[in-house]
């Protein structure tokens, strides 16, 4: 009985879409490009299960598994489904999926530079980036990240819980052989610590509003307050900031 009533419903819900020009939601898709900075083919798409790269069109759907990269001189802004957003600089490379049960949205920034404007995420969920050096673990902040040669995290508004690539590597037998991680804690200040990249990064730690961190390929990082002359000299920082709303 229950299953009739509820293809009744859906069938009376597809009538009235099509009655009255409406477009159901793809509840398959993580979001939508929400703008985009560049000529015809600086930023380009490549489907999950796909080889090929295609152009990026304006609002278009992103699906699990997709990567969205940018050429030289161009960006993209990425709208969640939560209205979270994340952009992606130059010459970037980057993809989104979301794990089973569905909890966990995940994302790798392979390459170049990103900036996101997460909100506020509910305690079973959570949105992690993985760099080629460390991985971001977020539940509501403004945050950026640069990637290259090493993983570079400056944090402007919440915190950020930042951790060894192997954190996250549940089928990696390197992962076994790693003591248990301890929950996120906040590192001391600069000053109390011995000199830059003295200390490996085998645990979360937690990077606060003001602070950033930089994690080499050999694990060893140094955090440090952001420098807000040399951040304010950043057309990249600027423009993400105008486009956020704040200062």
């Amino acid at each position: 009985m229950k299953a009739s009533i509820s293809y009744r419903l859906l069938m009376i819900l597809l009538l009235v879409s099509g009655i009255m020009g409406f477009v159901l939601p793809d509840f398959g898709s993580l979001g939508k490009i929400n703008f985009i900075l560049g000529g015809i083919g600086d930023v380009s798409v490549k489907a999950a299960g796909h080889s090929n790269w295609q152009n990026a069109k304006l609002y278009s759907k992103i699906h699990n598994g997709d990567q969205v990269k940018t050429n030289q001189e161009s960006r993209c802004e990425i709208k969640l489904n939560d209205q979270s957003i994340v952009r992606i600089g130059e010459a970037t490379t980057y993809q989104l999926r979301k794990d089973n049960p569905g909890r966990t949205l995940n994302s790798e920034l392979k390459k170049g530079r990103l900036w996101a404007n997460i909100r506020k995420i509910s305690r079973i969920n959570k949105f992690q980036v993985r760099t080629p050096t460390a991985v971001c673990s977020i539940r509501g902040t403004i945050y950026r990240i640069d990637a290259d040669s090493s993983t570079k995290v400056a944090v402007y508004q919440g915190s950020v819980d930042v951790g060894p690539t192997w954190a996250v590597k549940s089928d990696s037998s390197q992962q076994q052989e790693k003591k248990t991680m301890r929950a996120p804690y906040e590192v001391p200040g600069p000053t109390q610590v011995p000199g830059p990249f003295e200390v490996t990064l085998d645990q979360w730690i937690k990077i606060i509003a003001g602070y950033q961190i930089e994690v080499r390929p050999d694990g060893k990082y140094h955090k440090s307050k952001i420098d807000e002359q040399i951040d304010g000299e950043d057309d990249w920082v600027r423009w993400n900031k105008q486009r956020d709303g704040f200062k």
